[in-house]
């Protein structure tokens, strides 16, 4: 049985001639990996005079605009890391973003913004967010200061 959610995102799109596909968890993962080598001046570019504390809350607080928001900033930022990433996250060979005129700036905006859709990124999001806010309840009902 198939939920809502499920029935109406896309098993992929293809942008500029690239397929972008729905991606394996490890897949997620090595980019993740990726993420956590970024130094603390590249987190300053995104969220400039922003705390850790301010980071985590506007990470919990993203939607499709404010994440695609984020991405674009992150291409003029760090462009390098973000194509890499990207590139680990699509299954897109790096070179070939890199190399491909019709892909571009705005074609890899595209790319990100479907790849959010295909991947159900917002629906993560929430569900994350709705579970953390259950475990943050169940600790205040229990006493648990863990």
């Amino acid at each position: 049985m198939k939920n809502s959610i499920t029935v109406s995102i896309p098993k992929s799109q293809t942008i500029r001639g690239y397929e972008i596909a729905r991606m394996p968890i490890g897949q997620f993962l090595k980019a993740t990996q990726l993420l956590q080598e970024l130094p603390q001046t590249i987190m300053q570019s995104l969220f400039p005079n922003t705390d850790a504390q301010g980071v985590l809350t506007q990470l919990q607080n993203l939607t499709k605009d404010t994440l695609q928001e984020l991405f674009i900033r992150a291409i003029g930022a760090i462009p390098e890391q973000v194509i890499r990433i990207f590139a680990e996250l699509s299954g897109i060979p790096e070179q070939k973003l890199l190399d491909d005129p019709n892909v571009g700036l705005d074609g890899l905006a595209e790319m990100a913004g479907a790849w959010i859709e295909v991947n159900g990124i917002e629906n993560f999001i929430k569900a994350a967010g709705a579970l953390a806010e259950k475990v943050r309840k169940t600790k205040t009902t229990t006493g648990s200061s863990d």
